[in-house]
């Protein structure tokens, strides 16, 4: 969504395409870290064939499919773009965004349990309909009401413990709401990236924050696997004695795991500066 909303106005030309180096190297970067880690840390059998495999199979780091992924979708971002443009009305940019989420998001609600009740095929293709929301607010600027927006996700984000609270016993949870990429999932992710682009943050040390982590936030991602399996482990080792209890410490894990991964980008961001890697890109 966010690729959608700032990058609408790029076009097919050498210099935007030059821009894809500045992800892969951040790619490769990370991905060998991880693989020393792999190998040294977890004691993982990892011959230097098999780390190389790793890398360009996106297996390297566990959460490197968003990598896999983004690739096309950067290729493919001007060509999205004149199609965007080409549609000639609101209510057909619409009607347009509708037919991909029921194509993309709707499946996922229905099409589970062994069941298989409305055209499939085409959900993998979420990430377009995210990119076209995201063209779609940048054009239109709509505009949501906090107390609203919040309530439906916190609606949406209810959905899976109180039907397993009411419906479900002495059996595996059921996982309701679905996939991030579903129904529920895209309407909290919709809501949440209205409530957050019309914020007009005034407080220069807050602002600064803000645009220090979006800056780092994919070397951040790229990394937190590392600390992920560093820390889990340690605190379940320590701390775990049934899960409803071992939850409280989410609050303290999840922190803890995303500073350790913004300190970590940081340093690359360093790196990446001392020795000029930047100018691949610039």
């Amino acid at each position: 969504m966010l690729t959608g909303y700032l990058n609408t106005n790029k076009v097919s030309e050498k210099k935007y395409y030059r821009g894809i180096w500045k992800v892969l190297i951040a790619y490769v970067f990370f991905s060998i870290l991880t693989l020393v880690f792999r190998k040294y840390y977890l004691h993982e059998d990892l011959s230097l064939f098999k780390s190389g495999l790793k890398i360009l199979d996106f297996s390297a780091i566990p959460y490197a499919w968003y990598i896999e992924m983004w690739i096309g979708l950067f290729l493919f971002t001007p060509f999205l773009n004149l199609l965007y443009k080409a549609i000639p009305t609101q209510k057909q940019k619409m009607v347009w965004i509708g037919i991909l989420f029921a194509m993309t998001a709707i499946p996922d609600l229905f099409n589970r349990y062994g069941f298989h009740l409305v055209p499939g095929f085409w959900q993998t293709c979420y990430p377009l309909m995210f990119f076209f929301i995201g063209s779609y607010v940048k054009e239109y600027q709509p505009k949501i009401n906090p107390l609203c927006g919040w309530g439906i996700i916190i609606i949406c984000c209810l959905i899976n413990p109180v039907f397993n609270i009411l419906f479900v016993h002495n059996r595996p949870l059921i996982h309701i709401a679905g996939d991030p990429s579903g129904m529920f999932g895209t309407i909290i992710a919709v809501i949440f990236f209205l409530l957050v682009y019309q914020r007009d943050i005034q407080v220069p040390l807050m602002r600064k924050i803000f645009t220090k982590v979006s800056l780092l936030s994919l070397d951040v991602y790229l990394c937190c696997y590392i600390f992920d399996a560093i820390y889990y482990p340690w605190f379940k080792e320590h701390y775990f004695i049934n899960q409803s209890q071992f939850g409280m410490f989410f609050f303290v894990i999840v922190p803890l795991v995303f500073i350790s991964s913004l300190i970590l980008a940081q340093v690359k961001e360093w790196l990446f500066q001392i020795f000029k890697v930047n100018h691949f890109w610039s």
